[in-house]
């Protein structure tokens, strides 16, 4: 079924009351081999990001982004996120992810890395309710890639079908900015995104590490490299 634009929720995040969920406010992190988090808040702060697939409908007309740094060179293995449904607030069903790395552009998302297409939900596994809204954890592992000392940013978007909307839930200890596109227009969310990254320290050397502008970097899936999102 198509929709008209003005049905889907014009505010690019939901943005409810409060609540923690006891137990659960420190998902994703707490992975093996840890190298990165951003641990959920506990509440029921929704962006959205989106790939409509719904024959006739929107298209990926959300996107939400959110930047970590490395010190170090680490070869990364995996990817961890939580998020939720809303307008309505139901479990939706996902049949993809799209998992996308870029440089950073002056604090801004650059040019993409690479973009790993995997089949599937994602692991979506059910955390708890909050204010009515559902809210899951997922994950993606994919053939490891070494990544240099910098500043990085990570999207994370469904392949659902309008409605319902689906949304990256908001975390802390980043730096307090994200990025969102929405319906073609971009900007700052002043909000960190709950995430965590994975993987092993490597020693750097000369001619032996995967160049990152290269775009290859061996996701598991469909590999494939995306010039528009």
């Amino acid at each position: 079924m198509n929709f008209h634009l003005a049905k889907i929720c014009l505010l690019a995040a939901v943005f409810a009351l409060a609540t923690s969920v006891a137990g659960f406010a420190q998902l994703p992190c707490g992975v093996a081999n840890q190298i990165y988090c951003q641990p959920w808040d506990g509440n029921s702060n929704l962006f959205a990001s989106q790939n409509d697939t719904n024959q006739g409908g929107f298209g990926n007309f959300a996107t939400v982004y959110d930047n970590f740094t490395l010190t170090k060179t680490w070869d990364v293995e995996s990817f961890h996120w939580v998020g939720g449904y809303f307008n309505p607030p139901n479990q939706g069903p996902i049949t993809a992810w799209t998992l996308t790395f870029y440089n950073d552009n002056n604090g801004s998302p650059g040019n993409p890395i690479a973009t790993g297409t995997f089949g599937g939900n994602g692991g979506e596994t059910f955390i708890g309710n909050v204010n009515g809204f559902p809210i899951y954890v997922y994950w993606l592992y994919f053939d490891s890639f070494d990544m240099k000392p910098g500043t990085y940013w990570a999207s994370v978007v469904p392949d659902l079908g309008f409605p319902p909307q689906w949304g990256w839930a908001t975390g802390t200890g980043g730096d307090g900015h994200g990025w969102q596109c929405f319906n073609g227009a971009c900007g700052d969310t002043f909000t960190d995104f709950a995430f965590a990254i994975d993987g092993t320290q490597v020693t750097p050397e000369p001619g032996t590490l995967v160049m990152l502008g290269t775009g290859i970097i061996g996701l598991a899936g469909i590999l494939r490299r995306k010039i528009n999102l």
